[in-house]
């Protein structure tokens, strides 16, 4: 007697664990697109600063600020190491998405393709329900908008 009351609890805890999981799965099917860049915007507070000014100088609204996303890399099996990726605020405008980046005098940003896919691309890849990384230039007064676009076919 005791086997078929263990077979009972055991389908019983698969039973419960197959529901949860298929309905993890099923909300993360359904999750609609930008939900993480929702959930980033209601997480951080704003401060009133210069640059969130000039943001809205240019019809954004500033969401949230100062991000820090943590991340890990690990080489050929080695111990993974702890790394961080920041940007400086989410804004949205006409309800799009954009992450911002400052311009800062000691890592002045070079405007040719390759320096931009070096330095904004992994942030299009981590983001792709953003319509675009907003470069801010407080010394110009300048928000440029950056965004990147896989090319069909081959050179």
């Amino acid at each position: 007697m005791d086997r078929v009351g263990d077979w009972i609890i055991m389908l019983a805890a698969a039973s419960i664990m197959g529901w949860w999981v298929l309905r993890r799965l099923d909300r993360w099917l359904h999750e609609p697109p930008g939900s993480r860049l929702r959930q980033l915007a209601a997480a951080g507070g704003v401060e009133e600063d210069d640059i969130v000014r000039l943001l809205r100088e240019f019809d954004y609204e500033v969401l949230s600020g100062k991000h820090r996303i943590p991340l890990r890399v690990a080489v050929d099996g080695q111990p993974s190491m702890p790394t961080r990726l920041y940007f400086d605020y989410l804004a949205a405008k006409e309800s799009k998405y954009y992450l911002v980046k400052l311009d800062r005098a000691r890592q002045r940003m070079e405007w040719t393709a390759s320096a931009l896919r070096e330095r904004l691309l992994v942030y299009a890849l981590m983001f792709p329900d953003c319509e675009g990384i907003l470069m801010v230039l407080p010394q110009e007064q300048q928000i440029k908008i950056v965004r990147f676009k896989v090319e069909d076919g081959e050179e």
